[in-house]
């Protein structure tokens, strides 16, 4: 069957839903060969993966996961983004994440070490003091108290383990990179997600249309960010209520001055912690701020909370010049160091 579909393949055809999901589970039995997959995972990233195919393989992936035992998930956002840009950013979606969860908006923060970048959120976090959660107890333990619960996927997604050495091998972004924000195991209802390419963006909305979720915004920046861009205009897939809407977005639109990617480069988590720690104080130079301000407020957006990106703006910004996004990382950090000593 693995080989059919690695012929199937070469002839430039796709793979449907369920052989997409048969290929994943194959991948975590054990059943396929480390060329067979390598071969097939290559040519679906440079051919670019179908909406099919992506829904298979998240479907599988939920099946083995660990589930968040949760009464609802009805209020809860994710910010996760796919990676693999290539950009080295700070991690922007991790900031988004604290400060929404500043303002009471329960978060389910999903993420990783890095794979493909200087830093993935997991990293981040530990250079910031924040411990993330390791089994539903503790991921709901962090929503409760500080309405974001930081999700390691390691941890809930043990069957991934298995593929890990693949990705490693792979100096490209994979299949994985794009399922990584629909198998969060808190399944939230809204979503803000970074994709670093246009067309695996249009994919995602497809996949998400399919997969039922309450409302997702997908953004790709024309200069390759799998952000918001504060840089160039962003290209945004809306998913909501069934249908996709498309449109495109500017910095001046939410009232926000173009800034340099340079300023929003870093070299290491280290970097990144100190960065983010500096705009949740209020500070850090103008392009890192508005950069994470922007996406902020399409998070509120994403989330229903603001009817329109500008109007967010103004709410991230109050956030910001008032500490109560910085005080609410100290809280958190606090929390850690009670867990400690007890």
């Amino acid at each position: 069957m693995i080989q059919s579909l690695n012929k199937k393949l070469v002839k430039k055809e796709t793979m449907t839903e369920k052989e997409a999901f048969y290929f994943m589970e194959s991948l975590v039995n054990g059943s396929v060969t480390d060329t067979e997959a390598i071969s097939i995972l290559t040519i679906m990233s440079y051919r670019g993966e179908t909406a099919e195919e992506i829904t298979g393989f998240v479907k599988a992936i939920r099946k083995l996961s660990k589930q968040v035992s949760r009464k609802s998930t009805e209020d809860i956002m994710d910010t996760c983004g796919t990676g693999g840009d290539g950009a080295s950013t700070f991690n922007i979606s991790t900031a988004v994440s604290i400060i929404l969860s500043s303002l009471g908006i329960k978060v389910a923060k999903h993420g990783n070490k890095a794979i493909t970048s200087k830093s993935g959120s997991s990293d981040v976090l530990e250079a910031l003091g924040i411990t993330v959660a390791t089994n539903s107890y503790e991921a709901n333990y962090q929503l409760e108290n500080h309405d974001i619960a930081f999700l390691h996927a390691p941890y809930f997604h043990p069957s991934l383990k298995k593929v890990a050495h693949l990705r490693r091998q792979l100096p490209f972004r994979t299949i994985f990179n794009i399922i990584g924000p629909l198998v969060n195991p808190m399944s939230p209802a809204y979503q803000l997600i970074g994709v670093s390419d246009e067309s695996a963006a249009a994919a995602m909305a497809q996949a998400i249309k399919k997969l039922g979720m309450k409302k997702a915004l997908l953004v790709t920046g024309k200069d390759g960010l799998d952000e918001c861009s504060i840089t160039d205009e962003t290209k945004m897939f809306l998913v909501e209520n069934g249908e996709i809407t498309e449109s495109t977005f500017t910095p001046e639109e939410a009232g926000l001055k173009r800034g340099s990617l340079k300023e929003i480069t870093v070299n290491d988590k280290q970097e990144s912690a100190e960065l983010i720690i500096s705009i949740l104080k209020g500070q850090g130079n103008e392009s890192a701020r508005n950069i994470v301000i922007l996406n902020a407020a399409a998070a509120l957006f994403a989330s229903n909370r603001v009817h329109r990106i500008k109007e967010g703006v103004e709410v991230i910004e109050n956030c910001l010049s008032s500490g109560t996004a910085y005080k609410h990382l100290l809280s958190m950090n606090k929390e850690e160091e009670k867990a400690l000593v007890n």
